[in-house]
């Protein structure tokens, strides 16, 4: 069972990481487009401008990169390319894998419904300002989440303050920078693709990717108690 002053520890840490987004929530997010815009600027992708997009009551508009997206249904070649492509691809990995198939079926699942959105719902298809909002709404939770899941690595940690501590700061800082570079890959394949590979893109690499660093970063926690407890066994 973790001790008083663990749990007094990780409650704090949760509180100071908590507030720290909600009072610097518009300075996070301007850097966040910063990052973004300066990321598709190195890859060539041209940024035609900022615009501001409204999240949750109480937080104030966030600043997404606006750049040109291609609509499928005036590019018939590029949305014909592009859907057979990936498709082979996931063909391939069905075959190759079968471990994995029910995923790459699911991923099969998500292409065909950008198919179905393109053709017969060509109306539907967004731009790059409303998918980012559709995102920092998402990432806002997790940024907002994150404490709470660094406060449990606290309380499994050895007592080092500075370390876990260290070690909170360092998990949120990572989901900060890494939505940032995720952001400003589906923006960047939304200007040459627009939203054929966003609905598979996103299962793939949005929410769930943010499920896997956590499971990572909670990994490397219990490595580093379990090796501690068996060298004290063991010395």
């Amino acid at each position: 069972m973790p001790t008083a002053g663990r749990l007094l520890l990780a409650l704090v840490t949760a509180a100071v990481l908590i507030t720290s987004v909600v009072v610097y929530g518009e300075t996070l997010l301007g850097i966040h487009n910063q990052i973004c815009v300066a990321l598709l600027g190195l890859s060539g992708i041209p940024v035609s401008g900022v615009e501001t997009v409204e999240l949750f009551p109480g937080i104030p508009p966030a600043p997404v990169p606006a750049i040109n997206v291609v609509r499928l249904d005036e590019r018939p070649g590029v949305f014909a390319i592009g859907f057979g492509a990936a498709l082979l691809v996931l063909l391939l990995l069905h075959r190759w894998f079968p471990l994995a198939r029910g995923f790459v079926l699911f991923l099969c699942g998500l292409l065909i419904l950008s198919v179905v959105v393109v053709v017969f719902f060509p109306a539907k298809q967004f731009g790059s300002a409303q998918f980012g909002q559709i995102w920092l709404r998402g990432e806002t939770l997790v940024w907002l989440l994150l404490p709470l899941f660094s406060a449990g690595m606290v309380t499994v940690l050895p007592p080092a303050g500075i370390f876990v501590v260290s070690l909170a700061v360092l998990v949120q800082l990572y989901g900060f920078l890494w939505s940032a570079v995720r952001l400003a890959f589906f923006v960047g394949m939304m200007h040459f693709s627009g939203i054929l590979f966003i609905p598979m893109a996103w299962f793939a690499f949005g929410l769930l990717a943010d499920m896997v660093y956590l499971m990572v970063f909670y990994s490397l926690a219990v490595h580093w108690v379990a090796t501690k407890a068996w060298a004290r066994r063991n010395p």
